[in-house]
């Protein structure tokens, strides 16, 4: 009852920041960049086995991020620069790429190679996050080909159905689609919930035997929100998506729209996010505990999961492990009073 698990992405330990200057430097050779991916694996996985997660993640170890980890793997895109070099940090000093024409990944996109690793390292429920269409366009600027970014989307259903298909012929039992909200930071946006409802049906088509989610994300990059943070707009047309679950963020929104739950999805699981990966601040094990049982007023327990609200990439690692530790135990509190 009330399941744990993480969006995705888990903190990076120091020593693998020092480990990537010296990749970047050319001083490490492929044995050693091997051995430095499947260490931060291993700790990811101890890490969350240790704070007791019911479903754990890989972490994203061998993603730069998790949308520019992908760009390598594509064809017909060439580095458009940054917009704006100057001045406080944001989502716009991050560099675009431009379509030179048809855009692909024909190597794929490596997700099954770390579903098999994963496995052999943990006895636990392992759930593999992949960007959706629009996630990976976030960066992306229609130049040539395409007239704008859900025509540029719709060109990355066919990569992701496939590497779901490979995902679930592998075992994988748990995949996560993430998709960012609307208006998204993006040329020739907004997307629509039908858009996202649409595309999510066409990557998961022909698949069974998976249990499929959908994360709708604020943004985390230097927790930088891009988009005003509400579900409202998103329903009924999310419905239309055939997810098993919606992860949806509240932590970082004080709980804002629980309540409105049982009027939006009553037939769906919720992944609550409960702790917020956007603030240093620790939320103790009585603040989740809170947090749980405020879902309980609005959602069926045998429907509600409890997560991060995003992925914890950019919450230093002392942090982020205190907060998934918090998350576990707090649930078990309110675990007990069931």
């Amino acid at each position: 009852m009330l399941p744990t698990t993480v969006v995705g992405s888990y903190a990076h330990p120091s020593w693998f920041y020092a480990a990537k200057e010296l990749m970047e430097a050319g001083r490490f050779g492929p044995v050693d960049v091997e051995e430095t991916f499947d260490d931060a694996v291993d700790r990811a996985i101890l890490d969350q086995e240790e704070a007791g997660l019911d479903v754990i993640s890989d972490g994203e170890m061998r993603r730069a991020s998790f949308v520019w980890a992908f760009a390598s793997r594509m064809t017909g895109l060439r580095d458009g620069g940054a917009p704006r070099k100057m001045g406080p940090m944001s989502l716009d000093m991050r560099n675009v790429q431009e379509t030179t024409g048809p855009v692909g990944v024909p190597n794929g996109m490596g997700a099954v190679e770390e579903f098999a690793y994963a496995s052999t390292r943990t006895t636990k429920p392992i759930k593999i996050p992949l960007p959706g269409p629009f996630a990976l366009t976030t960066f992306i600027r229609p130049v040539d080909y395409y007239t704008d970014r859900t025509h540029l989307a719709e060109a990355f259903v066919p990569a992701l159905n496939h590497e779901i298909r490979q995902l679930a012929a592998a075992g994988c039992k748990w995949i996560q689609l993430d998709e960012p909200a609307t208006p998204g930071y993006a040329a020739n946006d907004p997307h629509t919930a039908a858009d996202i409802a649409r595309l999510f049906n066409a990557c998961i088509d022909g698949v069974t035997g998976v249990h499929f989610s959908l994360h709708i994300c604020f943004g985390s990059f230097r927790k930088l929100p891009y988009a005003k943070k509400t579900y409202a707009r998103y329903f009924p047309d999310l419905l239309e998506a055939r997810a098993d679950q919606f992860v949806l963020e509240y932590g970082t929104r004080e709980m804002a729209e629980i309540e409105q739950w049982m009027s939006w999805a009553p037939d769906r699981e919720l992944g609550a996010g409960i702790i917020d990966i956007r603030t240093h601040y620790c939320e103790t094990p009585d603040d989740v505990a809170e947090r749980v049982r405020k879902c309980l007023d609005h959602v069926p327990a045998d429907k509600l999961f409890l997560t991060t609200d995003c992925g914890l990439r950019y919450v230093h690692r002392t942090l982020a492990r205190q907060k998934i530790t918090n998350l576990v135990a707090g649930v078990q509190q309110v675990r007990e009073t069931l």
